[in-house]
C-alpha cells in the first residue's frame, strides 16, 4: 500500500472516530437533560405515611352496661297488704247471739226470774267464750299474714341484692372490656403509624439511592461511550502504526536479504493464486504464519515455482530476489 493510500485510510479512520465522539457527546447531553428531568420529578415526589391520621376505632366506645338498672329494685311485697277475713267471725258471733236469744225466749216462761237470771249469766259466759275464740282465730290470721309479709320482704330484699350485684359486675366487666379495647386500639394505631413512618423513611432512602444510581449510571454510560470513541480513535492510530510497522518489517526483510523476500511456501498460509506475470509466473496472495515476518496480506511468488538462479537461503528458508523477476512483492 502506497503512502498516499495509507494517509488517506488513516484520515478516514480518524474522521470516523471524531464523528463518533461528537455523536456520543451529543447523546450524552441529551441523556443528561432527560436524567435531570427524571431526577427532579423523583426528587419532588412526596412520600406520605398512609397511617399518619389513623385514629383509635375504640376511642369513643361506651360501656353498654353503664345505664343498666336493677330489675328487682322497685319490686313490691305482695303479702304486705293482706287483710283478715272477718265475715266468718261476724257470722259466728251473730249465730251465737241468735242461739242465746232463742234459748232465753223458750225458757223465759218455764224458769222463774231467778232461773232466768242464772241462765242469762250462763249464756253471757258462753258469748264471752265464743268472742275470745273468734278473737283468737283473727289473731292467728293476722300472725300468718305478718309471717307471709316478712317472707315476701326477705325475698324481695334478697332479689334486689342479687340484681344489684349482677348490675355492678356487668358494669365492671363492661368498663374493663372498653378499657382493654381502647388500649389495644391505641396500640394498633401507634404501631401502624410507626410502621408507616418506617415505610416513608425506607422509601426516602431508596429514592436517594436511586437518584445516586441514576446519576452514576448516566455518567458511566456517557463516559463509556466517550471512552469507546477514544478507544476507536486509538485503535485507528494503532492500525496505522501497525501497517507502517508491517511495511517496515517487510522492507527490512527485503533490504536485509539484498532485495530478497522470504518466499518459502513453508512460512506462508492462506495461499491463493490471484494472477500471472507477463513472463508467466504465478502471482499469489498470502499471509505469514509468523507475524515477525510481516502482518496482513501480501503479494508475491512461491520459491519452488521460479527459476532457481533467483532463489537464495536465509535461516534455513528460501528467499527470492524480486529485482530479477517481473513480479512485485508488496502488502495488499
Amino acid at each position: 500500500m502506497g503512502g498516499k493510500a495509507r494517509r488517506r485510510l488513516q484520515k478516514q479512520m480518524l474522521d470516523a472516530t471524531d464523528k463518533q465522539i461528537t455523536a456520543y457527546r451529543e447523546e450524552q447531553a441529551i441523556q443528561r437533560d432527560v436524567l435531570a428531568k427524571q431526577k427532579d420529578e423523583y426528587r419532588q415526589f412526596q412520600f406520605k405515611n398512609p397511617y399518619a391520621d389513623m385514629e383509635n376505632q375504640y376511642a369513643g366506645m361506651k360501656n353498654q352496661y353503664a345505664g343498666m338498672k336493677n330489675q328487682y329494685a322497685g319490686m313490691e311485697n305482695t303479702y304486705e297488704d293482706l287483710t283478715v277475713n272477718k265475715q266468718a267471725a261476724d257470722f259466728q258471733m251473730e249465730q251465737g247471739a241468735q242461739q242465746r236469744s232463742n234459748i232465753m225466749g223458750s225458757l223465759r216462761g218455764a224458769a222463774g226470774s231467778s232461773g232466768i237470771a242464772g241462765l242469762a249469766q250462763q249464756l253471757a259466759n258462753q258469748g264471752q267464750l265464743q268472742a275470745r275464740q273468734v278473737s283468737a282465730d283473727i289473731g292467728q290470721q293476722e300472725s300468718r299474714n305478718q309471717m307471709m309479709s316478712a317472707r315476701g320482704a326477705a325475698n324481695i330484699q334478697q332479689m334486689e341484692r342479687r340484681g344489684a350485684s349482677a348490675v355492678d359486675m356487668a358494669q365492671r366487666q363492661g368498663a374493663s372490656a372498653v378499657d382493654m379495647a381502647q388500649r389495644q386500639g391505641a396500640g394498633a394505631a401507634d404501631m401502624a403509624q410507626r410502621g408507616g413512618d418506617a415505610m416513608v423513611q425506607s422509601a426516602e432512602m431508596q429514592r436517594q439511592s436511586t437518584l445516586l444510581g441514576i446519576e452514576y449510571g448516566g455518567m458511566q454510560g456517557a463516559n463509556a461511550g466517550v471512552q469507546a470513541a477514544y478507544g476507536n480513535q486509538m485503535s485507528a492510530y494503532g492500525a496505522s502504526a501497525q501497517m507502517v510497522g508491517s511495511q517496515m518489517g517487510m522492507w527490512g526483510n527485503i533490504i536485509g536479504g539484498g532485495l530478497s523476500g522470504l518466499s518459502d511456501r513453508k512460512l506462508k498460509k492462506n495461499i491463493n493464486k490471484i494472477g500471472e506475470s507477463p513472463s508467466g509466473l504465478n502471482i499469489y496472495s498470502f499471509e505469514f504464519k509468523n507475524s515477525k515476518y510481516g502482518k496482513g496480506l501480501f503479494q508475491g511468488v512461491m520459491s519452488d515455482e521460479v527459476p532457481q538462479d533467483v532463489v537464495g537461503t536465509r535461516d534455513g528458508y528460501d528467499t527470492v530476489d524480486y529485482s530479477k523477476l517481473d513480479v512485485e512483492f508488496k502488502q495488499i
